[in-house]
């Protein structure tokens, strides 16, 4: 099975393929809200809340509240 590998804050983290172009967003850098974030892999919200949820559970990401 094919796997996207993340290694960040001193861990690895397996996703779905169809991950990796979020994955590819969030490592530009900046600003992205769920929606942005879901339609770049074309996946469904609730989905790109699971990928991001495991981010910053693994403390890889911060999420903050605010405007660009």
């Amino acid at each position: 099975m094919e796997v996207i590998r993340l290694t960040a804050a001193g861990q690895e983290i397996d996703f779905a393929p169809a991950a990796a172009p979020l994955l590819r967003r969030l490592l530009e850098g900046g600003w992205w809200t769920l929606a942005d974030l879901a339609n770049a892999a074309g996946l469904a919200v609730p989905d790109a809340v699971g990928v991001v949820g495991e981010l910053v559970d693994a403390q890889a990401v911060c999420v903050r509240a605010g405007h660009q």
